[in-house]
């Protein structure tokens, strides 16, 4: 997609390599149209375990992809206009659950945030495919790889992430939920 398509905005596409319920390792990753900058992570497959087993992510893997977008995207905020996720999880859940995490950034409030069928209507192009296509296969492949490892073609920026930053941004948003709920 080329950035004129989408008014001249700067687009940043999300996406995943494998889904976040199946037993492999995922790999979520963006990749910004105008500068062609990427960052990307990894969730290794036994990451995955724990966090079903102990948080029951089973039911809401639309968080667990929230807080990989936030860990992913809250440096670079700047780099954006517009946020287009690839619908592997419930869009809706996804954007609720980013608004919580960003709720005192106003940087974040300003951006559009969309799913690529969404960019796909606005564009007319129906066989749109998501940018961060191939970035986040490179990271599901390489990036949980030794460092000397992972430089094999384009170099990567992993985010590293583990449990205890999965667990505290999850907690975060259970208390945030059951505030406004008045529990």
């Amino acid at each position: 997609m080329k950035k004129k398509e989408f008014n001249g905005e700067g687009t940043m596409h999300i996406d995943t390599s494998c889904k976040l319920y199946e037993g492999k390792n995922t790999g979520i990753a963006y990749k910004t149209i105008d500068s062609n900058k990427h960052k990307g992570l990894a969730l290794k497959r036994t990451l995955k375990k724990e966090l079903k087993k102990d948080l029951n992510v089973d039911y809401d893997y639309a968080r667990l992809y929230a807080i990989c977008i936030f860990y992913l995207i809250k440096e670079d905020l700047l780099l954006f206009d517009t946020l287009v996720i690839c619908g592997d999880e419930h869009i809706p859940s996804v954007k609720e659950y980013l608004r919580i995490l960003f709720e005192e950034d106003s940087d974040y409030h300003n951006k559009k945030v969309i799913s690529i069928s969404e960019l796909r209507g606005l564009t007319g192009n129906p066989r749109l495919r998501s940018y961060a296509d191939g970035v986040a296969k490179s990271y599901r492949r390489r990036a949980l790889r030794c460092l000397a490892r992972q430089q094999e073609g384009t170099s990567l920026n992993p985010v590293k992430i583990n449990y205890s930053n999965i667990r505290v941004l999850w907690e975060e948003i259970d208390n945030k939920i059951k505030s406004v709920s008045g529990e």
